[in-house]
């Protein structure tokens, strides 16, 4: 298990990981970085990885949307599968 810090504004892809909880911390960012956030995800989870995002985050209206399904939608669980 790996513990990282990353600047989400500014760092590229980190490694290939298989699971990246996110919470509560996109409600601040406008619509660009959010989406720029939402690729760095999608880059850096392995296929079928898990994303766990915060209660008030989302994937859908993001570029990538359709690259997960939801695991469990009331907390917020996606897996990715393109």
């Amino acid at each position: 298990m790996i513990f990282a810090e990353h600047n989400l504004a500014t760092d590229r892809s980190f490694n290939e990981f298989n699971v990246i909880f996110c919470r509560n911390v996109m409600i601040y960012f406008n619509d660009d970085l959010r989406n720029h956030v939402h690729g760095l995800f999608h880059e850096s989870l392995s296929h079928f990885g898990i994303l766990v995002l915060g209660a008030k985050e989302s994937i859908h209206f993001t570029n990538f949307s359709d690259s997960y399904e939801a695991l469990d939608r009331v907390e917020k669980i996606y897996r990715k599968i393109k």
